[in-house]
């Protein structure tokens, strides 16, 4: 997240493919155990901790999931440590909890080359059903997890629910939003927008940052080393693993999960005389990145994908890290407008509108993990009174207005953007270029536990800003810019519905969590309405 210009800042043996997905083993309909000897001796003694950090799926298609987990191969053998032998671990599917009718099953294999995780891209399953499944090694057995395939191509299908979750400081606070999400037992999956983890250090988070929890490693992440230790210490909270457990996920990343505003020659934060090579950071962070989470690499190195839903809609990833040019100053208005200035990439933009001009869903979802929508900002001067942020689409005019001509220009209307990453939450429409009805809406998640932006400011003044906001963009109709918190996204043929929800306080783990707000975009008129009730 750029800073708002507002006045301101576990043993045993598995899996590996450098994809970030390992070969399916072959499918069987008895469960698969891994053999005998050393690597199950190792396993009676390990008990649990052999899968110390839960079990996760992720990127549902009609007839395949990814399934996740981790072996700590010895008790020394944590995240980033690089220790540990090679690990030979069983995995089952089943449609029922106790595993009496398994679908699929195999083993995979695992060392220290890509920190003991295992990434399993199962195919051959049934559409649009409900699954469980679990890994072994030797006579311990992980966790179980559900997860869901996605309906199939041409299904009719009546609803679609999603969590929505972004920002997510393990320092700042506990995971109460995650912990709602995982409780509810009607999510098809979880849709992460970005900033799964940072890379700050313990005492160095955004400005009016708590330190609840300390850091590991206590600096900031620069190496491979770094960047596992902190997704091994974030998948070690309880309210994470219950979530991945729950639902699978799918997710893109932004720009912490490597560097402050990140872009594809660099970051703000990033310094190569002090810190080194920017290509060897980027490098560390993204492997890191694909070996802890269950993401299918449509493109390789990239979150870029596309997931379709039946007839209702389609879902798609976007990556505006890897391909964009570099931020310009805000005040720069020659380089804001510079056509030669990317945030998708050619590629990436080309692929975006064909899918969409393509697409026959009901409604196209975006994940775009910066707001595509505008906003105007109060500099709290005289000279000039506005400003913009630049890490968003506004920092890239031509490419925004690129597409928000083609949703006209194609009467795609039935488009909903989701974000995160401003610590906040909005509720618009994506006014069309030269005037017109709004070619789109605009959702923007909360954190779950970054700072929200308006409680640095003493005195109610974060309020006023934001009110400052709403008056000076009118195709916004709320905001609000204090709560932590996370969304629920439900989509029918007739309406998309977001229900915002708040954390009352972060820094406790058993805090409420309470509904907050909900708006609709009618399938009819294709405009936002207010709603009153959650789902």
């Amino acid at each position: 997240m750029t800073r708002l210009p507002l006045q301101r800042r576990d043993f045993i043996r598995l899996t590996a493919a450098a994809s970030g997905a390992a070969a399916v083993g072959t499918a069987a309909a008895p469960a698969a155990h891994a053999a005998e000897g050393p690597d199950a001796a190792a396993a009676a003694q390990s008990g649990a901790e052999a899968f110390r950090h839960g079990v996760a799926s992720g990127d549902p298609l009609p007839d395949a999931v990814v399934i996740w987990t981790r072996v700590t191969p010895e008790p020394d053998g944590r995240p980033g440590r690089g220790r540990g032998p090679a690990v030979h671990v069983g995995w089952e599917i089943a449609t029922d909890r106790g595993f009496r009718r398994t679908v699929r099953s195999g083993t995979a294999r695992t060392g220290p080359e890509r920190d003991h995780t295992v990434n399993v891209d199962v195919r051959g399953l049934r559409p649009g059903t409900a699954y469980f499944y679990r890994f072994r090694a030797g006579r311990t057995v992980s966790p179980v997890g559900r997860t869901r395939t996605a309906p199939a191509a041409h299904a009719k299908v009546d609803g679609l629910r999603f969590g929505i979750a972004s920002c997510v400081s393990y320092s700042n606070g506990y995971f109460a939003a995650y912990r709602h999400l995982a409780e509810r037992t009607d999510l098809d999956a979880v849709i992460h927008l970005g900033d799964y983890i940072y890379e700050f250090g313990s005492g160095a988070g955004h400005p009016g940052s708590t330190d609840v929890r300390p850091m590991d490693p206590a600096t900031e992440c620069r190496t491979l080393a770094d960047y596992r230790t902190r997704h091994g210490e974030y998948r070690t909270d309880p309210d994470l693993q219950a979530l991945h457990a729950s639902a699978p996920i799918i997710a893109t990343w932004d720009d912490h999960e490597t560097c402050g505003d990140t872009w594809s020659g660099g970051a703000r934060d990033h310094d190569p005389a002090t810190e080194g090579p920017w290509a060897a950071r980027v490098a560390a962070a993204r492997q890191a990145y694909f070996e802890w989470l269950p993401v299918r690499q449509a493109v390789p190195g990239s979150t870029q994908r596309r997931l379709a839903f039946g007839t209702l809609a389609d879902l798609t990833m976007l990556d505006l890290r890897s391909f964009r040019s570099q931020q310009a100053l805000p005040t720069d208005t020659a380089a804001l407008d510079d056509p030669a200035r990317t945030i998708t990439g050619a590629s990436q933009m080309a692929w975006l509108k064909d899918g969409l001009t393509r697409s026959p869903a009901a409604w196209h979802l975006i994940g775009s993990s910066v707001m595509a929508a505008p906003w105007i900002l109060p500099t709290g001067q005289a000279n000039p009174p506005t400003t913009l942020n630049a890490d968003q689409w506004d920092g890239y005019r031509a490419d925004q207005t690129a597409l928000f001509t083609h949703l006209r220009d194609h009467d795609l209307r039935n488009t909903v953007f989701l974000t995160g990453d401003l610590h906040s939450s909005w509720a618009g429409e994506v006014p069309s270029p030269g005037g017109g009805a709004p070619v789109a809406s605009q959702f923007v998640v909360g954190a779950i536990t970054s700072t929200p932006f308006a409680t640095i400011y003493p005195g109610g003044m974060g309020a006023r800003i934001v009110a400052g906001i709403l008056a000076m963009n009118p195709h916004l109709q709320w905001g609000e810019a204090e709560a932590n918190g996370c969304g629920i996204l439900d989509v029918t043929r007739a309406r998309v519905q977001f229900d915002w929800y708040k954390v009352a306080d972060r820094t406790k783990a058993d805090s409420p969590v309470t509904h907050l707000k909900s708006f609709a975009v009618d399938g009819g008129t294709r405009r936002l309405v207010p709603a009153t009730t959650p789902v």
